[in-house]
């Protein structure tokens, strides 16, 4: 049951930090973000490693890369835990990875995500149906949660769309969220765009997905990670 508790909150807190654009707080159950982490220089250089040509992004610390489309822009995001965003500024297309490190015991068995959100749904979506429509001023409409899998690991995808006024402009934004747990890290895919441009060529926006690495063969560089400050 922490699990899922710790899963809750951090859904949460991600949707409440980019609602408020502000740093969320660290909890008991949290380790420090990777922003932190650099801010406060509890890293060693070389945890991540960003390739401006090819838009390709690896962070060694949590595993992961991200194969961007060349031509969009990147950057590091503005939600505290966000590891990685890479955009279209004038056509508000938004791909973003977070992740969040969980405090769990060794021995702590990783929950697969669908079975818990079996139980939970209700509480688990609520980042989703309440709190981010909130933010927008608008409601979630299209609401639909998946089981899918993600280089062999079972992944919870939501999909819906909302309604977007700004200055002049009105239309509609489609949402596609996936999550997984591996070991004791929280990671969160996430991808808004317009939803004109979503329906003109859904197969590439579906698709960017796959272009996620879990990266492996890196315990030596974990290691090394490990005996910061030793």
């Amino acid at each position: 049951m922490k699990n899922i508790t710790l899963l809750l909150f951090f859904t949460i807190t991600l949707a409440s930090c980019q609602e408020n654009k502000k740093k969320a707080g660290v909890t008991d159950d949290f380790e420090k973000s990777y922003k932190e982490q650099k801010d406060a220089d509890l890293l060693p250089e070389h945890t991540e490693h960003f390739d401006s040509i090819t838009n390709l992004y690896s962070n060694y610390k949590y595993k992961v890369s991200f194969d961007a489309p060349n031509h969009w822009s990147s950057d590091a995001g503005v939600s505290e835990h966000t590891i990685f965003r890479t955009f279209q500024p004038d056509s508000a297309i938004t791909f973003a990875i977070n992740v969040i490190e969980l405090k769990v015991a060794e021995n702590e068995k990783t929950p697969d995500i669908w079975e818990m959100y079996q139980i939970q749904k209700e509480k688990m979506d609520y980042t989703y149906k309440v709190l981010i429509p909130k933010q927008f001023n608008s409601k979630a409409e299209d609401f639909k949660a998946s089981k899918t899998y993600l280089k062999n690991k079972t992944t919870l995808k939501r999909e819906f769309k909302y309604l977007v006024r700004e200055l002049d402009l009105e239309y509609y934004n489609t949402s596609i969220v996936y999550q997984t747990l591996i070991g004791n890290l929280s990671y969160t895919f996430s991808l808004d765009v317009p939803t004109m441009f979503y329906d003109e060529n859904p197969n590439f926006y579906d698709n960017l997905i796959r272009n996620v690495t879990f990266l492996y063969g890196k315990d030596d560089v974990n290691k090394y990670l490990n005996k910061k400050g030793n």
